[in-house]
């Protein structure tokens, strides 16, 4: 839940704080599940382009699950940072060479070719809050809001975002901002899950 006198800054700090803190065997346990919620979410429908995160500061690891998923025919791909402060995506080959990038996070090295977002079917996006109707707290970089403002939303390749997190991260009613980019689904240990309609005013 969220206090309404804390602030986005306040509540990115204490969430950050709690999943960085979560039990080894309890992490452990959530990543499984939420990976094979994935599996049976994308084995459902005809594999195409799925992006996914190197998980850092904490972030739900659903990446054990990536070699089954190319089994399946899926194309998976990883965000490279850029000089202009836009963010866009080559494919992880199993046998390629990753490298940090300025924050550390790994990405490909020397990728053949970078696509933006609206060109992959399903993204998965690294939260540090979520509610239940898809809005995203992030770290504050912006690095996916840039990304996907635009590109996504109303495109006719209809990209679907899925809100990664842990359950202890799930709030309630963050006040989005208007640069913010709303998920489609969300995925926890739970449960993966269309979001919720907003209620009319």
């Amino acid at each position: 839940m969220t206090d309404e006198s804390e602030t986005r800054t306040e509540l990115r700090k204490r969430l950050r704080e709690l999943r960085r803190h979560l039990p080894a065997e309890h992490r452990t346990n959530a990543e499984y599940a939420a990976a094979r919620h994935l599996e049976k979410f994308l084995g459902s429908q005809p594999p195409g382009l799925l992006g996914t995160y190197m998980p850092t500061d904490g972030e739900l690891d659903i990446n054990q699950t990536v070699d089954n998923l190319r089994d399946l025919g899926w194309r998976i791909f990883l965000p490279v940072l850029q000089a202009d402060l836009q963010m866009e995506f080559a494919e992880w080959v199993a046998t390629e060479t990753l490298q940090p990038n300025k924050f550390g996070i790994l990405e490909p090295a020397a990728p053949a070719e970078l696509l933006s977002a609206s060109c992959l079917d399903v993204v998965l996006v690294p939260c540090v809050g979520l509610d239940e109707s898809g809005n995203r707290l992030g770290f504050g970089a912006g690095y996916y809001d840039r990304s996907f403002s635009g590109q996504v939303a109303g495109t006719e390749r209809g990209t679907r975002l899925v809100g990664c997190a842990f359950d202890l991260q799930l709030v309630q009613g963050l006040v989005a901002e208007p640069w913010d980019v709303p998920m489609q689904y969300t995925l926890t240990e739970s449960k993966l899950r269309p979001v919720s309609a907003p209620a009319p005013e």
